[in-house]
């Protein structure tokens, strides 16, 4: 005969000498009713049972004591409890398997099977690994190409101005306009930032950056409207004669909020914003 518990041979006795375990006629008889049913998920006819104690009922002169049976089927794994109380199962953590670890739940059950070749068994367990290491693979893929993207600077920001042109950005003002002498000047509102500047005049052209606001020259009580100049003009040239080193080919500006530009007769300007 056989240990219910552990499967070691115990002949006829009733005390088995390799897990300790009781065996009593009962036992007997319930492993053979188990054995003749078979497994409940594979139809086996491998089965251990164990008692486990669940609790006491005492007596004046006697105790006896309350069992629970639990079989357990050595070719599939399944564990069940034969007179109707199934053990709780933790269907959280299968859950959380098929949804983040797909193949190891599938591994887990087709190891089981015992009725499965082993070709076409180990084929599927391989395909589910290698599936789920490419959907790894392309995820990290686009999540790095997606950060290439976003850490990309941005396309530079290109302003064409022509000269006396009012065009998207531009206005013209007349300064002391209410008197003999009016001058007029056209002033370009650009996004205040870095700019690299160039032009397409083979010649000199000339730029200033000016402040927003018109001053007034105290000073002048005839021609008082002046425009407020930051700094120097810059002169460009989009051919090989620099004019002495007077003209470049490139200058970078900072325009702050409170700025624009003024250009001098009807030269071609691109700004090109790096900042």
């Amino acid at each position: 005969m056989k240990c219910p518990s552990c499967g070691a041979e115990i002949g006829t006795n009733n005390i088995c000498e390799y897990c300790g375990s009781h065996i009593t006629a009962e036992m007997q008889k319930e492993i053979e009713q188990l054995n003749k049913v078979g497994c409940p998920k594979c139809g086996s006819t491998n089965i251990q049972i164990k008692r486990e104690n669940q609790g006491e009922i005492r007596g004046k002169n006697s105790k006896t004591v309350l069992h629970q049976t639990v079989a357990f089927c050595k070719d599939c794994g399944n564990t069940w409890y034969p007179n109707g109380k199934e053990k709780p199962r933790k269907t959280w953590l299968w859950v959380l398997g098929w949804i983040f670890l797909f193949p190891l739940p599938l591994t887990l059950i087709l190891l089981k099977k015992k009725d499965m070749k082993p070709i076409l068994k180990y084929g599927i367990i391989a395909a589910a690994w290698i599936l789920f290491l490419v959907i790894g693979i392309a995820g990290n893929a686009s999540d790095k190409t997606k950060s290439d993207i976003e850490t990309q600077p941005a396309a530079a920001e290109e302003y064409i101005l022509v000269g006396e042109e009012l065009g998207e950005y531009g206005r013209k003002i007349i300064l002391n306009q209410n008197t003999d002498l009016p001058v007029e000047k056209y002033l370009y509102k650009l996004p205040a930032g870095t700019y690299d500047v160039t032009t397409t005049n083979e010649k000199m052209s000339c730029f200033f950056i000016v402040k927003d606001e018109v001053g007034i020259d105290e000073s002048n009580t005839d021609y008082p409207e002046i425009l407020q100049y930051v700094g120097d003009g810059y002169e460009l040239t989009a051919g090989e004669n620099d004019f002495n080193g007077h003209a470049q080919k490139i200058v970078t500006i900072v325009l702050k909020d409170d700025e624009s530009i003024q250009t001098v007769d009807n030269d071609t300007f691109v700004f090109d914003r790096v900042e």
